[in-house]
């Protein structure tokens, strides 16, 4: 891919193992130049401001979903 060059997936998962990943590959992308358009989301560009508000959410929903599974698993760990 060159600057300017769009890439474009049909869901978020496509581009990494989970939603930090997902959001380091846009924002990687982004700083070289390239956008990330998604066809899951209507064709949003992730790199524009709503995009960057969608990331976020998605971000924070995963997050929520891992911090009580950590918090479970370390006791038994321990």
């Amino acid at each position: 891919m060159e600057k300017r060059d769009i890439l474009v997936v049909a869901r978020l998962d496509q581009l990494g193992r989970d939603a930090m990943d997902v959001s380091g590959t846009v924002a990687n992308l982004e700083e070289t130049g390239m956008r990330v358009h998604c066809l899951a989301l209507g064709c949003m560009n992730l790199a524009s401001s709503g995009g960057k508000m969608t990331m976020n959410v998605i971000n924070a929903v995963a997050r929520h979903g891992r911090d009580p599974l950590v918090e479970r698993t370390l006791p038994g760990v321990a």
